[in-house]
């Protein structure tokens, strides 16, 4: 007879979610079910749903980490799934759900969606392609979601805790509910000892030493259970005004004292509190708080750090809210505080490796770290220093990739490593350049995607990448290469959206490939196919309005296929149709909701909407204070205003320049051939 315990469930789950499977791990191993539950079958449930088996806390150090991982699932009443893009691309998650089908029923499975999933994502696409091929045909499996919009944590942990203990979630609900109340009063008892605690020790003048520092250890004890028991049952109730009290009243006991008479526990605490409150605040929508706590957090830790320099924990923990404190900085529109603050961020993930080389996930940070100021850089327009700190990051990325080759996420760390560069060089008007970039990671993703053929998020992934190849070809002149690599990779994504029609990414992928047959067949002079694609993509894109968040205007969606418009109707030889829509595209632009993410985009956009309105200072006034960054698409624009200016001095250094970079864009070489105003001023210079 096998005495071996089983678990009451295990959870799969991508690195990158981890968090969120900590939380869960701990949410549900903690959670105490009320007594005398009746099952859906009349007996007496059992009250705690321990052990739940998460393979990073149980492998320990076993040779055959695949045999554990069987032997898991085998002793497992019940597969928890943690749902996000990266969990449905993970070839782990994907063999852990296969091999649980093999000996127990769907009915065993439990999806939850991951926090950090967005909203739009469709659940069939944050499925592991095992467990997507064992549900019927167009039949998806319920979700829990924690996300704050929906679930959220507190009904999440009841809805698993009652399939687990196999009873009724209305009984769960109930309770809870009795008990929260009950929970609520304590804590209001709670805070009233903590209050008197606390003024006994600023009032009262203690005779005697020990009683002082008995005094002292029994409202830092209960400081500690404020910040951790009490926490826990706070939050998953979404009591964050509660949580915000707490934090705020033991950082007013912490701030009566100095730092430097702080003791190493008491410091702590108090970084402790502050980052919950940062954490609080920023939940709530308060930023100006958040950036506050987070400073406050971040010099606390700073000061531990210091205490003990070859801490790595301790070291980390600044990091952490150094990160924090320059993330609600860029949050704030305080680029310059932001950038100081991820600078920072990358020295002290530097150091991190420095203490621990052989740390993976301290050298990782060291990537990221690079990955987030690069963004930075390349936001402000500043792309040559963007262009080096990407590199530094793929440099990063790829030694990772090579330490572990069999590691898809490293896989992907690298191809956005890559695609990042090749935007780099994009916007600083080098598409011979960024065509290698985006070359090299197409490459990387087609042998993956070779290998995992039953993998459909990374085979869409491939068909976007090899989009993103052909237009960077239909850029270098390469419009026959360019139109079959888009065909050929439109195929595939056809297929895949017939597969499952309610994935809104590969529509979305759908979508931008339509939307490059536009501009195939308009360059190509088929004005008629061209029209009929634009109308398929206006189509398609109707289909992805649904849902608040994808309704939102987008320059490289709607703003494309604005453009395209213009485009179309001054091929057609209707000048005054054109001018309409152009205008009708600069009031869109105006009352479309701006984005970090899409500034240059929206200046093209700008700029050549101003220019096919007639307005050529504003064009110009649109796009030369971002000349340095503007794509070639964007530099073309930026010259033919100037040369309807009548300023073709300063047009012909800029089509030079594209020409000796290699841009070749069909457009851009029949205007600067066939213009009677280019005649004149660029044709005889040019080289």
């Amino acid at each position: 007879m096998d005495s071996r315990p089983r678990y009451r469930a295990f959870i799969s789950y991508s690195h990158q979610d981890r968090k969120a499977a900590e939380w869960l791990h701990r949410a549900l191993e903690t959670y105490r079910a009320p007594r005398r539950l009746a099952t859906t079958g009349g007996e007496v449930s059992t009250r705690r749903l321990t052990p739940i088996f998460r393979d990073r806390d149980d492998l320990s150090a076993s040779p055959d980490l695949g045999g554990v991982i069987r032997d898991a699932l085998d002793r497992s009443d019940a597969l928890i799934v943690l749902c996000s893009p990266a969990s449905a691309a993970s070839r782990w998650v994907d063999q852990e759900a296969a091999h649980f089908l093999k000996d127990h029923g769907l009915g065993q499975i439990i999806c939850v969606i991951s926090p950090s999933t967005p909203k739009a994502a469709p659940l069939a696409e944050l499925l592991p392609p095992a467990l997507r091929a064992a549900l019927p045909t167009g039949v998806e499996p319920l979700a829990v979601d924690p996300r704050r919009d929906a679930d959220g944590p507190r009904l999440t942990r009841l809805k698993i805790a009652a399939r687990l203990l196999d009873v009724s979630l209305d009984q769960l609900v109930q309770r809870d509910a009795r008990r929260g109340m009950r929970v609520m009063a304590a804590f209001t008892a709670l805070a009233l000892v903590v209050t008197l605690a606390m003024g006994a020790m600023t009032v009262t003048t203690l005779k005697s030493r020990q009683i002082a520092r008995d005094q002292r250890d029994e409202t830092e004890a209960l400081v500690a259970y404020m910040l951790g028991d009490l926490r826990e049952q706070l939050e998953p109730v979404g009591r964050l005004d509660v949580l915000d009290g707490v934090s705020a009243k033991v950082l007013a006991y912490y701030g009566k004292a100095r730092t430097d008479r702080l003791d190493d526990r008491a410091l702590a605490q108090r970084a402790k509190a502050q980052t919950l409150l940062g954490t609080i605040r920023e939940q709530r929508g308060d930023l100006a708080g958040a950036r506050d706590a987070f400073g406050q957090a971040a010099s606390t830790t700073h000061e531990l750090a210091a205490r003990a320099p070859g801490n790595g924990e301790r070291l980390f923990d600044e990091a952490q809210n150094v990160y924090w404190l320059a993330y609600m900085e860029w949050r704030q529109g305080d680029t310059a505080a932001a950038e100081r603050g991820f600078k920072r961020y990358g020295e002290l993930a530097q150091r991190l490796v420095k203490l621990d080389p052989t740390r993976a996930d301290w050298r990782l940070e060291v990537a990221y770290a690079k990955s987030n100021l690069g963004t930075l850089l390349l936001e402000q327009g500043r792309a040559e220093e963007a262009l080096a700190t990407f590199r530094a990051a793929l440099a990063a990325f790829e030694a990772e990739r090579a330490r572990a080759p069999d590691d898809q996420d490293r896989l992907v760390d690298a191809v956005d490593a890559h695609a990042w560069v090749a935007d780099s060089l994009v916007r600083l008007g080098r598409p011979r350049e960024a065509y290698a970039e985006r070359e090299g990671a197409a490459n990387l993703l087609a042998e993956a995607s070779a290998r995992t053929p039953a993998d459909k998020p990374l085979v869409a992934r491939n068909l976007a990448a090899q989009l993103a190849l052909a237009r960077l070809e239909l850029d270098l002149g390469r419009m026959a290469q360019a139109r079959v690599r888009s065909d050929k990779a439109m195929e595939g994504l056809r297929k895949l959206v017939t597969l499952d029609p309610t994935n809104a990414r590969w529509l979305e992928y759908l979508l931008v490939g339509q939307m490059d047959a536009v501009d195939f067949a308009a360059w190509s002079s088929r004005l008629p196919e061209a029209r009929a694609a634009h109308a398929q993509a206006a189509a398609t894109l109707a289909k992805l309005r649904t849902g608040d968040e994808a309704k939102a205007w987008r320059a490289d969606l709607d703003g494309r296929l604005d453009q395209q418009g213009v485009l179309l109707a001054q091929l057609g030889g209707d000048p005054a149709q054109a001018r309409g829509l152009a205008l009708a595209q600069l009031e869109r632009l105006r009352l479309a909701p701006g984005s970090r993410e899409a500034v240059a985009e929206r200046a093209v956009l700008n700029g050549v909407a101003r220019l096919g309105a007639g307005q050529l200072a504003e064009a110009v006034l649109a796009l030369s204070p971002r000349r340095g960054s503007l794509s070639p698409a964007g530099r073309d624009v930026l010259a033919r205003a100037y040369l309807a200016q009548g300023r073709g001095d300063l047009a012909d250094p800029i089509v030079r320049n594209l020409r000796k970079n290699g841009y070749a864009h069909p457009g851009f070489l029949a205007f600067w051939r066939d213009s009677p105003l280019a005649g004149a001023t660029v044709k005889g210079g040019s080289t």
